[in-house]
């Protein structure tokens, strides 16, 4: 999905020359410069190169993610889960994903029971995914260790818009009402510290406001984080939006988790 331009007027005629000239220089090119150049503009992260540092030593204790109140009062009972566990694993559904289609703009995951909207669920957005399988071609990197998260190496799904770029903001709304939410989620870029935000909805409607905010810092590789929640109120809807100097690097998500308010 990322295309490189040429940076200057010089660099396009050398680029024109390069291609005139293929037959003269076919010998000169070795065969691991001509797969760098095939795969180059379908790699993930940004920065990666051939799978190389994919992988981090294990932290042994990471911080957990804050919580900032929002129209929920201190009395209602609402709980940040920061690590995988017994009461999370066994308490929620995960997202079934696997018919989901790899590299295809997409917005909506439909399970039997559950559906989520990469939107408003009653509005048109051009935000959306694209699910990248685990490999050279798709998400590379290493995600990150239990209980951190709940697989080193899962598929994930790269925020996206319909005009094929990528975003630092998802949106999701659900067909039915959550009592308890959870995803994996780390910066498509390496090396970056960066401040996941996340603000939870009673109602599918930006106007209404946040019951509460929740944040955490993520980075790849091997910094995916879970963030999820446990909430007496049953919610609709949630926004993530990621800090980016450039706002060019795209969040992702994996292993989403769901419990239906009874």
């Amino acid at each position: 999905m990322k295309t490189f331009y040429p940076k200057s007027l010089l660099a396009a005629v050398v680029l024109l020359t390069i291609s005139a000239c293929q037959k003269e220089t076919e010998n000169l090119m070795t065969v691991s410069e001509k797969k760098l150049a095939s795969i180059a503009k379908v790699i993930y992260p940004l920065d990666g190169n051939e799978m190389s540092t994919s992988i981090l030593p294990k932290k042994e204790k990471l911080p957990d993610a804050s919580l900032e109140l929002g129209q929920i009062d201190e009395y209602t009972r609402f709980k940040v889960i920061s690590q995988i566990c017994d009461e999370y694993i066994k308490g929620t559904r995960k997202l079934d994903i696997s018919k989901v289609e790899e590299g295809v703009f997409a917005k909506r995951i439909v399970n039997d029971d559950f559906t989520v909207f990469f939107s408003r669920q009653y509005g048109t957005s051009g935000s959306g995914f694209v699910k990248l399988n685990h490999g050279p071609k798709g998400w590379w990197t290493h995600w990150n260790y239990s209980p951190y998260t709940e697989s080193e190496y899962p598929d994930v799904l790269l925020g996206a818009n319909d005009y094929g770029g990528y975003t630092n903001n998802i949106v999701m709304s659900f067909d039915k009402d959550v009592t308890m939410f959870g995803f994996e989620v780390a910066p498509n870029a390496l090396g970056k510290d960066m401040v996941v935000s996340v603000t939870y909805h009673q109602l599918d409607d930006y106007r209404d406001y946040p019951l509460v905010y929740v944040k955490q810092t993520v980075t790849s590789p091997s910094g995916a984080r879970l963030i999820a929640v446990k909430s007496e109120i049953p919610f609709r809807m949630l926004q993530i939006s990621m800090s980016s100097d450039d706002g060019l690097d795209g969040v992702s998500i994996s292993n989403i988790r769901y419990a239906l308010a009874k």
